[in-house]
């Protein structure tokens, strides 16, 4: 079935074992019987041709096992994915990075480009279906978003993936730990089911929507009702009102994020309180009216695929 592939791609190996090696360098794939293998060197292949040839057979990616090949990832990886033992691990507080890709790509090569562009004791754990682990321990050179939206950029320009992180809280690593990750992976998680578009995630950007989901739907219809009438008056005001909030509360920021004149934001403003009776100038009226926004945005404005 593979020999014609060869006309193709005239370095590729056919054999009929598992290949014994899945090195980086080649993309494998085996017919529907499983009988029957072929290597392909990344550099005869494009990503349209690996897209096609996913479609007509089976892709064989290295199973975590074979790519979390460190005693320390093998470790971690026991630990956090098969419930096992605690990592021999002497550091005081540790925090784990979760990440995850869109599209398909070898986790050799992902490991590769990983191995350049982390901080050294950073320790790279992969797990199935593109999803993988940074586990940092604390220390004042800590991985930052900043230089995780570099590392993102990079393994975009060169691998065509985008990466999203979710960077998770230092916790001692005790019998509390596995909880603890448990909760951020149900987090990481929620961000995937909910759409969102940021590619670094925490729970300071997560647990307002999280918290909001698991509200009762009666309660959401009774809180944010006088906020669901002005917005569904003016839906325009939603747009002021959430830029207001998220630019600390501060009028000449939001006038030039929006491009309005000042008292115009001002005018908006005060129009909101006036309506709702919720002081968005106050801490508590603006967590208040920030719910209300999500929860207006979530029901009525269209999500992006």
């Amino acid at each position: 079935m593979f020999t014609s592939l060869r006309k193709k791609y005239p370095g590729a190996i056919i054999q009929h074992h598992y290949p014994t090696s899945l090195e980086p360098t080649k993309v494998w794939f085996t017919n529907e019987q499983e009988d029957e293998y072929i290597g392909i060197d990344q550099s005869e292949i494009s990503q349209e041709e690996t897209d096609l040839l996913c479609c007509l057979f089976k892709k064989i990616d290295a199973p975590p096992g074979m790519v979390n090949d460190s005693p320390e990832a093998a470790e971690w990886y026991h630990y956090l994915v098969e419930h096992g033992a605690a990592p021999s691990t002497k550091a005081g507080e540790v925090r784990v990075i979760q990440f995850t890709m869109k599209e398909e790509l070898n986790p050799l090569q992902l490991k590769e480009a990983f191995q350049h562009l982390l901080p050294h004791g950073t320790i790279l754990v992969f797990e199935a279906d593109q999803r993988g682990l940074l586990i940092e321990e604390k220390h004042e050179w800590a991985l930052d978003e900043e230089q995780l939206l570099s590392i993102s950029h990079v393994i975009e320009s060169d691998f065509f993936v985008s990466p999203s992180f979710y960077i998770g809280q230092f916790h001692e690593v005790d019998s509390r730990y596995p909880a603890f990750f448990a909760r951020e992976r149900e987090l990481f998680a929620f961000t995937k089911v909910n759409h969102k578009q940021a590619f670094i995630q925490t729970a300071v950007t997560v647990l307002p929507e999280f918290a909001l989901h698991h509200l009762p739907r009666e309660w959401e219809e009774h809180i944010f009702k006088k906020v669901v009438d002005i917005f569904t008056e003016d839906p325009d005001l939603i747009h002021t009102i959430r830029a207001f909030l998220e630019n600390q509360s501060n009028i000449s920021q939001t006038a030039k994020k929006l491009f309005m004149h000042r008292n115009s934001v001002q005018y908006r403003i005060d129009k909101f309180i006036e309506k709702t009776n919720i002081d968005i100038k106050s801490f508590q009226g603006g967590i208040l009216a920030y719910f209300a926004c999500l929860s207006f945005q979530s029901d009525n404005l269209p999500k992006k695929s």
